[in-house]
């Protein structure tokens, strides 16, 4: 019996063909799953057994964790390439194979006489020792040393100085150094500051420390040997083994010092004691031997005396702080033409000294 497609769909319209639908679907399906069972199971390549053997060893190390994409990787891995896994086959790393038959013509052996090779003895005498070797190392090294050492003098040092400018600049490096390492950020740091006073005439200032504390001026003093003098003693004694001078009180000089400072802040003289310190700062070589007031000492004791101060608590404003910090900033390119100017009034001083040394008079 024959029938269309289209006959069937109209069948279907009939009662007693919804009673027979489920049968059909059961025999669909049937159809279906043995198509996919027909269907070929290993479409993908197979790994080898030790691939395999990994894999395994890795889906039993994760499979508490099952959701991990290693664990799921793993298995699907192992579905589709370890179902048939490809037998490994040792593999040969030396062929051997039968030497093959060489054929020659016959000739008579040749007698080869054995030759002694000659073995030179180097004698003890000739192996350099190490201890010699080194020597030599050392003596080139030597030279090089000094070259290099004496090239950095070179260059910290300014050319143009005598031995006490020298030695001043070397005192005064020493005093930089510890005060920017000894002290915090809140602290300021010039150096060498030109300043003009209330009389128009010019002073160099060592070491200017501005800081909410107060205002540190430091003078520095490079002497060797005993130094003997006063807080009222215009003059002060070095002495040197037997040899002796006089030099300008520090603590007048630095005073000047401090009469500038205040003149260049514009700071009244009610509170200038309160906000300005002078301090006299000798080097190591100097020995006291004589009462010094606690702001004459070493050049090692500087920041602590700094702090001691400081531990009074802040005495300059942030306003007042900004504004001086402004002024020396400001200052600054004109310092080559003051230095200038400065050197060339030291230089009438100091022939204004000799003379006064010459007659007897102190100033």
């Amino acid at each position: 019996m024959s029938f269309s497609i289209k006959d069937r769909f109209a069948d279907f319209s009939k009662p007693w063909c919804w009673k027979q639908l489920p049968v059909y679907s059961l025999v669909i399906l049937a159809f279906i799953s043995s198509k996919g069972e027909s269907a070929p199971s290993t479409t993908y390549p197979q790994y080898s057994e030790s691939a395999c053997l990994l894999i395994a060893g890795q889906i039993t190390r994760f499979q508490q964790q099952p959701h991990l994409p290693s664990y799921q990787d793993a298995v699907k891995n192992y579905r589709r390439h370890c179902q048939n896994p490809v037998p490994q086959q040792p593999q040969k790393y030396f062929a051997i194979t039968p030497p093959e038959a060489v054929t020659t013509p016959s000739a008579k052996p040749e007698l080869v006489t054995p030759t002694l090779t000659s073995r030179t003895v180097v004698p003890p005498q000739a192996i350099p020792s190490v201890f010699g070797s080194l020597w030599q190392m050392l003596i080139w090294l030597l030279p090089i040393l000094f070259i290099i050492w004496l090239f950095r003098i070179l260059l910290q040092t300014p050319w143009g100085m005598s031995r006490s400018e020298y030695l001043g600049f070397i005192a005064e490096r020493q005093l930089a150094r510890l005060l920017s390492s000894k002290l915090s950020y809140n602290y300021w740091h010039y150096h060498n500051v030109i300043l003009k006073t209330a009389q128009g005439d010019l002073t160099e200032v060592d070491h200017l420390l501005v800081s909410p504390f107060g205002i540190f001026v430091i003078e520095v003093k490079n002497y060797q040997g005993w130094i003997f003098g006063g807080q009222h003693h215009a003059n002060w004694v070095v002495q040197h083994y037997s040899r002796k001078h006089q030099f300008p009180s520090p603590l007048r000089q630095n005073y000047k010092h401090t009469e500038a400072v205040a003149y260049f802040f514009d700071i009244d003289n009610t509170v200038k004691t309160e906000k300005i310190y002078s301090i006299i700062a000798f080097s190591n070589r100097a020995e006291f031997k004589t009462a010094m007031p606690d702001n004459v000492l070493h050049i090692e004791d500087v920041p602590r005396y700094i702090e001691k101060i400081s531990a009074f608590g802040r005495r300059i404003g942030d306003e007042s702080l900004l504004r001086y910090r402004s002024r020396l900033n400001l200052l600054m390119p004109q310092a080559e033409e003051l230095r200038k100017q400065h050197k060339l009034q030291l230089q009438g001083q100091e022939l204004l000294w000799d003379l006064n040394q010459r007659t007897g008079k102190t100033s």
